[in-house]
C-alpha cells in the first residue's frame, strides 16, 4: 500500500524511516495504515518536554503497557511483540515539542531513528511521520 502522502510503499522496509508531513496530511496517512493492515499510533506531543513523556504518549497511543515507556530499548521491544508485521508512527503537534524542548526532541528523534534502521535490517516496516507546519516542513520527503 503507497502512501498517497509522500508515495511510499508503507511495506517497504527499505524506505522505514522518521519523515516530516504537513499537518493536513495526518488524516491520509492515517487511512493509508490502515489500507496497508499496520497498525498505526498517532501521538500527540503537544505539551511535551522530555523524552520520558514522548515514550510515555507513544506507548499509551500504541496501546501498551506503561512499563513500555521506561527506556527506548523497552518502547523498542514493545512495539515489536505487538506488530511484528510493522508500525506507523504519527506525532502531532512535533513542532511544539521541538521548540518547547529541542534537545529532548532531537534525542527522541535520534532514537526513532535509530529503531527504524533496527527495524529496517529485520525487513520489517517501522515508519515515523511528524507534523509540521508548511513553513518548517520544506520537503515533505526529507527526514524530520
Amino acid at each position: 500500500m503507497t502512501t498517497r502522502v509522500l508515495g511510499i510503499d508503507l511495506h517497504d522496509a527499505g524506505r522505514d524511516g522518521v519523515y516530516r508531513v504537513d499537518p493536513d496530511d495526518p488524516v491520509t496517512l492515517v487511512g493509508d495504515a490502515q489500507r496497508a493492515g499496520l497498525p498505526l499510533a498517532r501521538v500527540d506531543l503537544d505539551g511535551c518536554r522530555d523524552e520520558a513523556t514522548a515514550r510515555q504518549r507513544i506507548a499509551a497511543q500504541a496501546g501498551l503497557a506503561p512499563a513500555a515507556a521506561g527506556s527506548w530499548a523497552d518502547l523498542d521491544a514493545a512495539l515489536r511483540a505487538d506488530a511484528e508485521a510493522g508500525h506507523v508512527l504519527l506525532f502531532d503537534h512535533a513542532v511544539a515539542f521541538c521548540h518547547a524542548a529541542p534537545e529532548a526532541y532531537a534525542a527522541s528523534r535520534r532514537a526513532l531513528e535509530s529503531m527504524a534502521r533496527d527495524w529496517h535490517a529485520r525487513g520489517v516496516p517501522f515508519f515515523v511521520f511528524m507534523a509540521f507546519p508548511d513553513s518548517e516542513t520544506g520537503d515533505a520527503a526529507v527526514d524530520a
